[in-house]
């Protein structure tokens, strides 16, 4: 028969380095998921900017979008 308290049955918490390492995994998600963001938003804006100058460019866009939505 073992003999478990409460205070064994929590565990420790982490060590500082692992914390540590957490929030720079963190911070580096964080600033790809912004550059990732900016990317997106200028490649949007380009393209508009594209279909504005030669509205037939929308065919491709259009079609590009369809093909993303029917994507699996």
């Amino acid at each position: 028969m073992s003999t478990f308290s409460q205070a064994d049955a929590v565990s420790a918490p982490p060590p500082a380095d692992e914390t540590v390492h957490s929030t720079a995994r963190n911070k580096k998600r964080r600033t790809r998921r912004r550059i990732a963001k900016a990317l997106a938003w200028a490649s949007l804006v380009v393209t508009a900017l594209f279909v504005l100058a030669d509205p037939w460019l929308l065919i491709p866009v259009i079609t590009f979008a369809v093909a993303l939505s029917l994507w699996d």
